[in-house]
This record gives C-alpha cells, structure tokens and sequence, in this order.
C-alpha cells in the first residue's frame, strides 16, 4: 500500500528539525523503520535533470512531417533522419510518435433493432481440423440467427461448398420453424459473385434456394463485420462456450453435441442485450415467420462422371465401384450427407454409404465378384487377398496353410464359401482361433465359429441352395411361418358336438389304437 505524501513529509521533518529517533517516528506511525529511513533518504536525492535525447534537435522536423502526413510510420521516418545525421535507434523515434499521435478514436455505431421475423444472419466460422481416418479435414461451422429473438442454430461440416451450406441453410430454417423475410449474408463465393460499391451479383446457383423459401438475400458491405454483429458475435460465443475444450470423436458426435448445446445451454440462456431468453422470445418470433414449402429443397450434390476401366468412379478424393457393365459410360453421382448414389440414365446402379476419408476405395462385394467371375483367371488371387484383407491374423493365417501339405486355392474356396454362410465377422474370428490353436485347415475355421455360435446359444445356419442358374440363385426367399398350416388339420365342429360339448368321430376315422 502507498504512503501518502503527507506522511512522508511527516517523518521527514521529525527526523531531520525535531531530532526524533528513527524508531520513535516509526512506532508514531505504526510502520517498519525501514519505511522511515527510506522517507529519510529520499529527501536527500537530489533532483533529477532532464537528460538529453539524441532526437532533440530533430523533433521540430518530425513535428513539420507528421503535420503533413500524419500516417508515416516510424521506420520510415528513422530512415529520413538518418539521412539528416541521426544515430539513434528506431525505438527511440517510435516512443516519441507514441507521445505525439492521438489515440485513434473508435468509431460509433448506431444500433439498429429489427421488428420480429425481419431478419436473420449467416455465416461461417472456422473451427480447425478433425481427423478422419489417415487425413485430416477442416472443420466449418454455419452458423444462423434470428435477429429479433437472437434464436441460434449451428452445424457443422467438413467443407464450405454451396451444396453443403443449402442443406445446413436448410435444416437452420426447419429448426427455426420458418424463414424471415432477409437474410444477411457476408461475400462468400456460395452467394455473392461480385459486389462493386451497391451493385450485388449474386450466385444464379443459389437463387433458385431463396425464391423457394421465400426470403430476399442481403450482401453485407465489404470488409464491415459490423453489418452483420449478432452473427459475427454468435460464431465467438459458440467458440468459447462450446467448441474449446470439448472432445469428439468424429463429426456426427459433434453435431450431436452441438444440437444438444443448442436446445439446452445456448437459446435456454438470458440473453445479455435483450435479458430475456431467446427461446421464450422465438416462441412469439415463430408466429410471424414465414411458412415452409411443403416440398424440401433439393441439396444433394450432382456431377458428371465416366466410369473408369476398373468400374470405379472418383468422388470427394474417394473411389467408389459401380457394376463393370457402366465401364466407360456417362454416369451422374447424387451425393447427400450419408449416401452416394451412381445413376445412368434413370436407374440408379450402385448405392454406397458417404465416406468422409481420403484416398480410399469403397466396394460393393457384389461388384466385386461380379467382376470376378468374369474374368476367371484373376479369382484366386482376388479370393486369397480379399481374406487376407479381413485382419492381420487372417493374413498369417493363409500364409501358414500355404507352408502345409494343402491347396491353398481350395482352402481358400472353402473359406469363401464359410463368408457366405456365416459372415465375415465370424470367419475372422474362426481363422484368428485356429491361428491361435496351431489347426489349419477350413473344417478347423468352421469348428471354431460353430463353436462360439454354440456358445451364444446359436445354431448352425441352413445350407445354401444352389442350382448352378446365377438368375436363380441370387433371388431371396423369405421363409413362410409353418405354423399357418396346423389350421388345415383342424376340422370344424358339427353344431350338435357344439351344443353336446363332445366330439363323435366320424364313421370313416379309424380307430385309435
């Protein structure tokens, strides 16, 4: 704590005219002596005297210039006076600009409020990367919210594409319940192509989205984050109340934790502008907004491909297989969020599931093996490395059958066709038990998984029928109940065994021995 002037003056004059002890002064002001000597020394300094700058006989110069170009900066201005004689640091220059130059001014802003289900704000907000698989994506989140209510929505997505930023646009007005009548955009490419001073072209691609909700888009001005402050202040809250310092494990547990935070932290809470919820005020918003179409908008993703030599299709840095008929057609891909579906003309040929890795290859076992088939000649090898691709074990495995006195090319036939009885999961497993165990050989595989199947209280599946037609034996039958037949063995009742409560066999049922 300081000691007041008055009080240093105090002990001061104690000390040095009265003649007080030190330790007297000290126990007056209930303080340490060393608290009065000091008093005492600072009284003898002498005083301090300006100490000459090297900048001095420089300073009217740059007082002339900075009046006339008030923007220089240091360096630039260091530089003219080296030219002038001075041998000083830069540093020295820019403590005295300091000194000299204003604070800058912040700029008002008017605050500008908005009648209910007026107006919403978009935008995207980074949120780093996220790995998937041996890649790491980037990681986006779109952000919306009504202007009035300050109701917020927020997703996320591993891209910034238009087909992407319509579906989560989408989902934001199906959680709103509505759409406003404007909706303010920044100048992303997904919306805006050009803005030159108040002339706005925006993307032909995404009107056809604002005209089936029923909104007019809003390009927010150049370089004005201000225009558009309740999103800009949204993507901020979102990081620091949701995003840092949580842990996903992959994007859908990230959507699901952020819908959760939505619903429960953030539109729950009192609003600090407003001081009320936003949810209670989005209650009166949703009356006034305007309703959806009954039709969805269409968001999927479409493009043009040719079918490659191996009958696999590029797609988002992944290749997909399609039936090798379609080898070297025109084909279209229709990509969602989960699924991606191969068209040729109006049949769809092939449906996989979305992945959001890079560099992989994403097969149908019936593509496969139709190819397969086709060409004889590269079964064996295409059979060994499709199981030795279940599990490590799968690969040591064949491995150990080949070093024995058996033919791996029937071993491997027999374990194809334990696939097809089983499963993959449960020849995986056999084979990891029969390494383990030292038995090889496809009756060992199958006495292993009969064994577990036994153990979960599992019988062995029935034996697939064949009759050697490919047409016939790809159909599937579903199994009727039998039980429905024990009504044909049940004889109606006569009307006098009814009304007796007996039953008289008939004249012709032999009888009972």
């Amino acid at each position: 704590m300081a000691i007041p002037a008055e009080v240093l003056a105090e002990m001061r004059r104690l000390v040095l005219v009265e003649g007080w002890r030190i330790g007297t002064v000290a126990k007056k002001f209930g303080c340490h002596h060393s608290v009065v000597r000091r008093a005492v020394r600072s009284s003898m300094r002498p005083l301090s005297r300006p100490v000459p700058s090297k900048l001095d006989e420089h300073k009217a110069y740059l007082m002339e210039r900075l009046a006339k170009y008030p923007e220089l900066t240091g360096i630039r201005l260091h530089e003219e006076l080296k030219e002038r004689g001075y041998n000083g640091g830069v540093a020295m220059v820019r403590r005295f600009l300091m000194q000299v130059r204003k604070r800058a001014v912040k700029k008002p802003y008017l605050r500008v409020e908005f009648e209910s289900a007026e107006q919403a704000q978009v935008d995207w907000g980074s949120f780093g990367t996220m790995r998937v698989g041996h890649t790491k994506r980037a990681v986006s989140g779109f952000v919306m919210v009504l202007s009035w209510s300050r109701m917020l929505f927020v997703d996320f997505a591993f891209d910034q594409r238009l087909d992407t930023f319509l579906r989560l646009h989408r989902e934001a007005l199906e959680y709103f319940g509505g759409t406003p009548r404007r909706v303010v955009y920044d100048n992303l490419k997904s919306v805006v192509l050009h803005h030159i001073g108040r002339s706005v072209q925006f993307n032909p691609n995404f009107l056809p989205f604002a005209g089936h909700y029923l909104f007019e888009p809003v390009a927010a001005p150049v370089r004005y984050p201000e225009f558009k402050g309740r999103v800009e202040h949204g993507v901020r809250y979102i990081r620091q109340s949701f995003y840092y310092g949580r842990n996903f494990r992959d994007l859908d547990d990230l959507r699901t934790q952020a819908r959760a935070w939505m619903d429960e932290v953030a539109n729950v809470r009192k609003h600090k502008t407003t001081g009320e919820r936003p949810v209670d005020r989005w209650a009166m918003e949703k009356k006034r907004l305007i309703a959806l179409p009954e039709r969805r908008f269409d968001t999927d993703k479409v493009e043009v491909r040719v079918v490659r030599k191996d009958a696999r299709v590029p797609f988002d840095s992944n290749h997909y297989t399609v039936p090798y008929t379609a080898v070297g057609k025109t084909i279209h891909v229709r990509a969602d969020d989960n699924t991606v579906r191969f068209i040729e003309g109006s049949d769809v040929i092939a449906t996989h599931k979305r992945s959001w890795r890079r560099g992989e290859i994403i097969e149908d076992p019936k593509h496969t093996e139709a190819l397969i088939e086709r060409r004889k000649s590269a079964q064996p090898v295409r059979r060994r490395d499709y199981l030795a691709n279940l599990s490590e074990e799968a690969a040591a495995y064949l491995r150990e059958v080949s070093r024995k006195r058996k033919s791996l090319d029937h071993e491997v036939r027999t374990l194809m066709r334990l696939v097809r009885i089983y499963s993959e999961e449960e020849v995986r497993t056999g084979m990891k038990e029969a390494l383990s165990a030292r038995q090889f050989g496809a009756s060992y595989v199958r006495f292993f998984i009969d064994k577990s199947r036994f153990a979960r209280g599992l019988g062995e599946p029935p034996e697939p029928i064949t009759t050697g037609n490919k047409r016939a034996d790809s159909v599937h039958v579903q199994p009727h109940n039998l039980e429905t037949y024990d009504a044909l063995y049940e004889r109606p009742k006569r009307p006098t065994e009814e009304a007796s409560g007996t039953t008289k066999k008939p004249d012709d049922e032999p009888p009972v021995t």
